[in-house]
């Protein structure tokens, strides 16, 4: 018996986006001997309707005829997923929400903004056959409102729980030049003013001395990357380093104790679950999926855009190495629990069946 095919769209570059980390995951998982998966990636960006874009993906699915097309995302890739399924005529297109471009505080009220927000996005979700998102706040959002009966639930994003998660961690701290008495804080994410930099700058500055070196180290890049760094310059007591796009992100985890996740919006941050699944507790802003993680435990919640509270919350797990264990350790409990890459899997898998048997 011939497996489903299923399309597995998705845009960008290795490591740059939780939604292409998620399908990179897929695809190298066992569901690979379930679905016989085809990929559609969106290489370039695009400022508008990309006509040769959609020509080569409705061609590449009118060729393989899929049985379900998974787009991730809305803004203007998703977009172009589903408006690509439907010239295609596939009978079964499933969008996950990952997120959405009326959260991007910094990209002003463009008439490029005012299209996505009230033409692209609304009609991504129209054309979907089926919808889901990656966390209960998501899925709880007015604008999903609409969705109704196509609404298929929460897959939740899962990550690797690494059997050693401090495996690595003398030799990464050799290569960055940190001793074994640094205090490590690790942040990951996009340069842009979204994930809160500016706090994250002012949180530093607030932070108490102490007998150790504190260091902070930022993994990632981005549009913001000039105006971040002079942000974080003048950190008063942490040494800052921008280490740039990594490739190396757990081993960095294994050699941090302590993860800030000062984000202004946030949808369900596989950067959050990452750092929990090795053990380190986290510090993050209480704004979308962040709050479902964390309410379970390993980390504390604080205000966004609040560098006062981000301080009083960093200071005593950097103080107090039992804390950080007993709070890393819970941490890594709850992504086991259910955050894990199989509990992703299993839940995929079983959307899947759900929606491929309501057509056959």
């Amino acid at each position: 018996m011939s497996r489903p095919v299923v399309v597995q769209h998705y845009a960008g570059s290795p490591g740059a986006n939780g939604p292409l980390t998620a399908v990179e995951r897929v695809l190298a998982s066992p569901l690979a001997e379930r679905y016989e998966f085809v990929r559609m990636h969106q290489h370039r960006g695009n400022g508008g309707l990309d006509v040769a874009l959609l020509r080569e993906w409705v061609t590449l699915l009118r060729r393989v005829r899929p049985d379900l097309v998974h787009v991730r995302g809305l803004q203007n890739e998703g977009f172009h997923g589903v408006l690509a399924a439907r010239l295609a005529g596939c009978r079964r297109i499933l969008v996950t929400v990952h997120g959405t471009v009326r959260d991007l505080r910094y990209a002003g009220r463009s008439w490029r903004h005012r299209l996505l927000v009230h033409g692209a996005e609304p009609f991504t979700l129209r054309a979907a056959t089926h919808v889901a998102t990656v966390c209960e706040y998501a899925a709880g959002r007015d604008f999903l409102a609409g969705v109704g009966r196509r609404f298929v639930g929460v897959i939740p994003n899962g990550v690797p729980v690494p059997a050693e998660p401090r495996a690595a961690r003398e030799r990464v701290r050799a290569t960055l030049d940190l001793t074994g008495d640094d205090l490590v804080m690790l942040t990951v994410g996009r340069l842009t003013w979204e994930k809160g930099f500016a706090t994250l700058a002012g949180a530093l500055r607030r932070l108490p001395p102490g007998p150790a070196r504190r260091v902070l180290l930022v993994a990632g890049d981005g549009p913001d990357r000039a105006g971040i760094e002079a942000a974080l310059r003048d950190a008063g007591p942490v040494t800052v380093r921008l280490l740039g796009g990594r490739s190396d992100v757990p081993d960095l985890l294994s050699a941090a104790d302590l993860f800030v996740f000062p984000s202004l919006h946030e949808n369900l941050s596989n950067a959050l679950l990452e750092a929990m699944a090795h053990g380190l507790p986290v510090v993050a802003s209480a704004v979308g999926g962040n709050v479902e993680v964390l309410r379970q435990g390993g980390g504390r919640l604080v205000p966004p855009a609040d560098p006062s509270a981000l301080a009083a919350a960093i200071a005593p797990l950097l103080a107090d190495p039992a804390e950080r264990r007993d709070v890393g350790d819970l941490a890594r409990k709850v992504v086991d629990n259910g955050y894990s890459l199989d509990a992703m899997l299993a839940t995929l898998d079983g959307t899947y069946r759900r929606i491929l048997g309501e057509l056959s």
